[in-house]
């Protein structure tokens, strides 16, 4: 249980629309950096894998933040935007679960759900079969809206533009929580401020 984002690809994406993708994220890993948004490998340890093959990442288990062991299984309040300033409380209220948050925060491990998007569907989902019904394949990763959802939700948002109908992007979240992301892909990338939900369904 936690905040969770949803996609259907397809499984073999092409090498120039994959570089395109990977090529757009890296022109803003300099403005996360900018923004405390410290990025780990995908177990939250040692460096991002940033390649032509694939991307994964984490947050970082290391990432300074002043801890916070009683924010419980934290969820985007409706008018939830950025990140929170170390030792900010965002804290808005309560969910069924937890507590709902007004902006990413962590609990002083900014690591949780690896975030993994290959090219060719094949190493992160072992054992998966493709959607019966589009034929494409299914992938989540769920951040318990820790910092680094923003950079999550910005690399969906710049796969989305290159891929089209070949990537179909979902959220626990309504789009109006993406909006943050949507302005900084749109400022530095100048595209993005579109609707990224369109044609989307729920797992």
């Amino acid at each position: 249980m936690g905040y969770t984002h949803y996609w259907y690809r397809e499984k073999e994406i092409d090498k120039g629309v994959f570089q395109k993708i990977v090529d757009d994220f890296k022109k803003l890993l300099p403005e996360f950096q900018k923004m405390g948004l410290k990025l780990a490998g995908g177990s939250g340890e040692g460096d991002p894998v940033i390649t032509y093959e694939k991307v994964v990442f984490n947050g970082s288990s290391h990432c300074g933040h002043t801890g916070n062991p009683n924010l419980m299984i934290p969820w985007p309040s409706p008018k939830a935007t950025g990140v929170a300033n170390d030792g900010e409380d965002v804290k808005s209220g309560t969910w069924f679960a937890g507590d709902t948050l007004n902006a990413r925060q962590c609990n002083g491990d900014c690591s949780y759900e690896t975030f993994c998007f290959e090219r060719v569907f094949t190493d992160c989902y072992k054992g998966q079969k493709p959607d019966r019904e589009s034929g494409m394949w299914f992938a989540f990763c769920k951040t318990a809206f820790r910092p680094y959802d923003f950079v999550v939700n910005c690399f969906l948002i710049i796969a989305k533009h290159h891929m089209g109908k070949l990537l179909i992007v979902a959220s626990d979240g309504q789009e109006e929580l993406w909006a943050d992301t949507k302005v900084c892909v749109h400022y530095f990338l100048n595209y993005g401020a579109g609707n990224l939900f369109q044609g989307s369904r729920a797992p």
